[in-house]
């Protein structure tokens, strides 16, 4: 198992059914709507770089961290207080060694519960601004900065990766349906090396066989259709994208994390809009992704790569 900033991929194994059932296949239009739904950092005549689906999530992590620390300090207090200060009444027998080996075992629990939130948090803390994806239409390569089985930047020729949908577990809280798209690099053998996401995830509190779930699901078919589109055709077979902003700033991570407010109100529709009542919480992660970029280093390309990506770029401007 190996962990790409959103789930945990299961490596050296084949294909599941599922994932074959779900592919999206590059010589097969996914979508007649190519749409980027705010997952282009940038785009010219020789490649588009996108973001993962970790990207616009940054920051919930740390939104449940410092709630659950603080609580885990408590308990832990809570707990040494009552293993050092005994009343002098009770018994100093055989159930006070039970009550105490009890108390330690759940102080252990709870000490690998806040070791796992601390892990969670430096995962959007101290790491890299972004982990983008770029699609490289001239050499046909597809490049993922870091991912599932690799330290480094993963490469994957454009015809050889296998996209799929990839649906992953309700969140037992928020009772929503999340999915995204998915790269699987494959060996010789059909086995799974090496994963990435790619562009922006969706989100839907109705079931994937529902009307409303399979539209909604329906958009990462979009999101693929104007990759695929770009890759085979150029960037004036798509639509002009709304470019994702890279540089750190409070307003930029607000920005990623508010937009949804626009799509709300320009819906009129009084389900969706309830969804601003949620903007507090949205503007609160906004802050929080900040402080992750902020305390997090720009990805940097090899070398090798940004030089195939500026070769006959003159003239070429950066959408």
């Amino acid at each position: 198992m190996a962990w790409d900033g959103i789930a945990w991929i299961k490596l050296n194994r084949p294909l599941t059914e599922e994932e074959k059932s779900r592919r999206l296949r590059i010589d097969v239009a996914a979508s007649n709507n190519p749409q980027d739904d705010f997952s282009v950092f940038a785009m010219n005549d020789v490649f588009l770089e996108s973001t993962n689906a970790q990207f616009r999530r940054r920051g919930m992590l740390t939104y449940g961290g410092i709630f659950i620390l603080p609580l885990g300090l408590l308990l832990t207090y809570i707990m040494i207080r009552m293993v050092t200060h005994i009343p002098p009444s009770m018994p100093r027998d055989a159930s006070l060694a039970v009550v105490i080996a009890c108390l330690c075992a759940l102080e252990a629990v709870v000490l690998g519960g806040m070791g796992f939130v601390v892990w969670a948090m430096l995962q959007e803390n101290f790491s890299w601004t972004r982990f983008p994806v770029r699609f490289n239409r001239r050499t046909r390569m597809v490049h993922a900065y870091r991912g599932a089985g690799a330290k480094g930047v993963i490469s994957v020729p454009w015809e050889k990766a296998f996209f799929f949908v990839e649906p992953r577990k309700k969140d037992p809280l928020s009772r929503t349906n999340s999915f995204n798209i998915r790269c699987h690099v494959l060996d010789n053998a059909g086995n799974v090396q090496q994963s990435f996401s790619v562009g922006s995830s969706v989100t839907s509190l109705s079931a994937e066989s529902t009307e409303a779930g399979a539209q909604i699901v329906g958009e990462l078919a979009d999101q693929f259709e104007f990759i695929r589109r770009y890759m085979e055709d150029g960037p004036s077979a798509v639509p002009s994208p709304e470019v994702v902003p890279t540089t750190v700033s409070l307003s930029n991570s607000l920005k990623i994390w508010l937009r949804s407010d626009k799509k709300f109100l320009a819906s009129r529709n009084p389900i969706a809009m309830l969804g601003l009542l949620l903007s507090p919480f949205a503007a609160f992660t906004g802050l929080l992704h900040y402080i992750g970029q902020v305390t997090s280093q720009q990805p940097v390309w090899p070398e090798e790569i940004q030089r195939e990506c500026e070769l006959g770029r003159a003239g070429s401007a950066k959408i």
